[in-house]
């Protein structure tokens, strides 16, 4: 369950450094997640995440993840335009009673809110502080979409 709502969330904690997908040759593939037009972006967009991520359980429904050196390479499959980002933040997750998660993220992050999400704000987004948001306990939809302190860079546009 935790892998599907850290999926479906898709955050990331990065550093944008433009780059190919081949710069990222001999880590392990994580997850290779292709979108049509429209699900995130208004193009077909493609996310290569490589590297390591590792969950850590605590107490009282509550799990980190923290994922050292991972990177995640976007890329416009219309236009072939990407962008690398090197992961460096932490992801805080607790499962409230309603079976709501609330997600804290800190540092450089990524999340994706996809038109399954039902998000006010669909996109994907470089958060860049402390922001927190919600999933509703199917771990797809968005209970609250994110807010927080610091900057907010659009990739969509930003491969446009």
């Amino acid at each position: 369950m935790k892998k599907l709502l850290v999926l479906c969330a898709l955050f990331f904690a990065m550093i944008a450094g433009p780059g190919p997908v081949s710069a990222a040759t001999g880590d392990n593939v994580l997850y290779d997640l292709k979108f049509k037009a429209n699900e995130v972006c208004k193009y077909p967009v493609e996310l290569v995440v490589t590297g390591k991520s590792k969950s850590i359980d605590l107490p009282n429904d509550r799990y980190i993840v923290a994922s050292p050196g991972q990177e995640v390479t976007v890329i416009n499959l219309k236009t072939g335009e990407s962008a690398t980002f090197l992961i460096t933040g932490t992801t805080h997750a607790q499962v409230q009673a309603d079976g709501t998660t609330e997600f804290t993220v800190t540092g450089l992050n990524v999340v994706l809110n996809a038109r399954e999400a039902k998000s006010e704000q669909q996109g994907l987004f470089l958060l860049e502080g402390n922001f927190n948001f919600a999933l509703n306990s199917d771990g797809k939809t968005e209970a609250r979409v994110f807010s927080g302190t610091g900057d907010v860079t659009d990739i969509c546009a930003l491969l446009a």
